[in-house]
Order: structure tokens, then C-alpha cells, then sequence
């Protein structure tokens, strides 16, 4: 295992240099080459090296690599940040290869290219076989969905008491819905209500995943690198909310000035929760800091609105978000039906939403209703 660490500490320091300089300086062709002369010799012992992350583990050809490191640790982010779950180097690897290799390790938004000699198998997450083969009928799906919300209770519930989350877990949720809408479940059957004050936040969230990546489906985003993110960043867009005092979040009556100025709040409580937690897309930040911003430039956080622009999934978001508040029974009003919800969002067409993602998403809502036979 000597020389896997050597390995790895020589190709982390090409990494870092590729993203200090560029790939082609000179400082990233002499660790490329050193990475390259180590990988040469274990592939002479072994037709492959095969490097696996297990949550915060490494796993070099199925054996546990206990004395990780510091370059090791810095191996485990860089994955985590691309989506990879396993790579295998392959006896012939080349210079360029490598060399190519190490600067999309880099690039966190761009799917990793198909090498000759070089595999990568993106964050894959086992979905529960028994209940994805074939269709759904409505028993299967409300017990799928059900078993994700009590997985996103134990999430948030990690988060309020200790402040850390198991981020597999996170990725299995996402890849379950994901593999969901692969199997053509229709998206109402697929969104859960609240029942009570305690289970919104989650229900909620739960909800709002589902309906973004449900619009990048239908955007014919189809990458699952695309549908993970966008899918995480809904799930976690309100956790600046868990930092909200419960008698604001509950209350029945309109909330006062102060009371509205802290719920104002939570779009930067949840970025800096979010920026602190290695492992999650960067998107998943930026989301939480922007989803209340809006496509007109108005909205808060108030200290971001003249100079920032909503990213896409931060729009994909908000939509997401305001479609299943409205539709949700809250402490002081009902819950709307979903056509007048949808009707009520065709007013805020330029202003709260973008045109193109909002006319996008309410047309894909009533056909929604309608292959599923409702007329509400």
C-alpha cells in the first residue's frame, strides 16, 4: 500500500497544480509523468488498479487503504465533488491520458470523458430492486415515497442535533427518485402532504426535489450528474430554516416586521451551513442562498439582488418551491388545488419566474393531470 499512497500523493499534487496554473504548466506535466512512472509499476503487479469510494473510505482493489493521508483526504473530495464512486487505471495508460484525466478530476460541473485506459462510474446508487421492476401501481409508489420521506426525517433530524448528515444516504434518496422517473412514475403520484407542522419542513423539501429534477426531466436534462445536483439542491434548500425559531415558522397570524426580517434569513443560514459540508455539489449552496430571489431581481436575500442573477437551478428551484407551498395545507391558510396554483404562478410569468422553465413547468403539470385522470 507504500506505493498506492505515493501514487496518490503524486497525482493530488498534479491536481492541485492543474488547478493553480492550467493543465498544460509545466509543474502538472512533471507529476503527471511521476504519477504515470508509480501507476506504471503497480499495474506490472496488477492488470488494474482500482480505486473505490465507500462514504469517507478508500477502498484500493477491494482492500481498505487505512493510512490515507492528507493527499488521500484530498483524493476523497475531489470525488465526491465530480460524483465518482470508483475509478480503475488499466494497464497502457498513457501521458495524455492521465494528463486529460487529472484536469477534469477539476472541472466539478462537466461529465468525466470515456478514456482508453481510464474508468470512472459516477455516484451509483442501488434503488431497491423488488419495487422498481416493472411499473409502479399506486400501493408501490406511496410505500417508495413514504420510505424516502422517513429517510429525509433522519436527515434533517442529524442536521438540527449535531449539525452532520450521512451524505450516502443523501445520494440514495436523489437516485431513487431519479430511478423513478426513469420508470415513468407520474410526478403527483410521487408528492406527499404534510399532515402536520413537524413533518412540512421535510415533506416539503421531499416535495421540491422531486418537482426539479421532475423539470429537468422535461427539459431534456436527462445527464444523472444534472438530475443528482439539482435533485440535492431541492432536498436541502431550506435547511437555513432549521436555524428559524419555531413560533415564527408556526404561526397563525401575519408575521410581524421583526418576525418576517428572520425568516429573511434562512437563504444565508442555509449557505453557510451548506459551504461547510464537503461532499455536496456546489450548486447545493448556491441554491439555498438565491431560491428566493427572483427572476425580476427582486426577492432577498437584499444584499445580492442588484448584482447577482438567479442561477437556472435556483429558478428551477424557486418554481418548485412555490408550487408545492401554495399546495400545502400551512398553519394559517389551506392548500390550493393544483390548477389554481398553477394559474396563480401564470401571473408571476417575467417577474417571480422565468418565462421559458415556468411555461415548461405548467405544461408538463396538466398533462401530469391529465394522464393521471384528474380534473382539480
Amino acid at each position: 500500500m507504500e506505493t498506492v499512497k505515493t501514487f496518490i500523493s503524486a497525482l493530488m499534487s498534479a491536481v492541485s497544480n492543474c488547478s493553480l496554473y492550467s493543465k498544460d504548466h509545466t509543474s502538472v506535466d512533471e507529476f503527471t509523468r511521476k504519477s504515470l512512472a508509480i501507476l506504471d509499476k503497480l499495474l506490472k503487479e496488477s492488470a488494474v488498479l482500482e480505486i473505490m469510494l465507500v462514504e469517507d473510505d478508500l477502498i484500493i482493489n477491494k482492500t481498505p487503504f487505512r493510512e490515507k493521508g492528507l493527499q488521500g483526504a484530498h483524493l476523497i473530495k475531489r470525488l465526491k465533488r465530480k460524483g465518482l464512486a470508483r475509478v480503475e487505471f488499466l494497464q497502457g495508460v498513457t501521458f495524455e491520458e492521465l494528463r486529460q484525466f487529472i484536469s477534469e478530476l477539476i472541472e466539478t460541473n462537466k461529465t468525466m470523458s470515456v478514456f482508453p485506459h481510464i474508468r470512472s462510474g459516477v455516484l451509483s446508487i442501488q434503488l431497491d430492486e423488488a419495487r422498481t421492476e416493472g411499473d409502479f401501481d399506486s400501493d408501490d409508489i406511496s410505500s417508495f415515497v413514504s420510505r424516502q420521506v422517513e429517510m429525509v426525517k433522519e436527515i434533517y433530524h442529524d442536521i438540527s442535533h449535531s449539525k452532520k448528515f450521512n451524505i450516502a444516504r443523501l445520494n440514495g434518496i436523489i437516485g431513487n427518485f431519479i430511478a423513478a422517473f426513469r420508470k415513468k412514475a407520474n410526478i403527483l403520484k410521487l408528492l406527499s402532504h404534510a399532515k402536520s407542522l413537524e413533518e412540512y419542513t421535510c415533506i416539503h423539501a421531499t416535495n421540491v426535489s422531486v418537482l426539479s429534477i421532475f423539470q429537468m426531466e422535461n427539459l431534456g436534462m436527462r445527464e444523472k450528474l444534472i438530475l443528482h445536483d439539482v435533485g440535492i439542491a431541492g432536498l436541502l434548500h431550506d435547511v437555513g430554516k432549521l436555524y428559524i425559531s419555531v413560533g415564527t415558522l408556526g404561526k397563525k397570524e401575519t408575521l410581524d416586521e421583526k418576525e418576517l426580517e428572520e425568516i429573511k434569513l434562512h437563504p444565508l443560514y442555509g449557505a453557510r451551513y451548506l459551504s461547510s459540508i464537503e461532499g455536496l455539489p456546489p450548486l447545493a449552496t448556491v441554491v439555498a442562498f438565491q431560491h428566493h430571489l427572483r427572476y425580476d431581481g427582486q426577492g432577498y436575500p437584499e444584499l445580492c439582488m442588484s448584482s447577482i442573477k438567479q442561477h437556472i437551478f435556483s429558478q428551477t428551484v424557486a418554481i418548485s418551491d412555490f408550487f408545492d407551498a401554495l399546495r400545502s395545507a400551512r398553519p394559517y391558510r389551506k392548500g390550493l388545488e393544483i390548477k389554481e396554483t398553477l394559474a396563480l404562478m401564470k401571473k408571476e410569468v417575467g417577474r417571480a419566474f422565468d418565462p421559458f422553465l415556468l411555461d415548461n413547468f405548467i405544461r408538463r403539470m396538466h398533462k401530469a393531470l391529465s394522464d393521471k385522470g384528474e380534473m382539480n
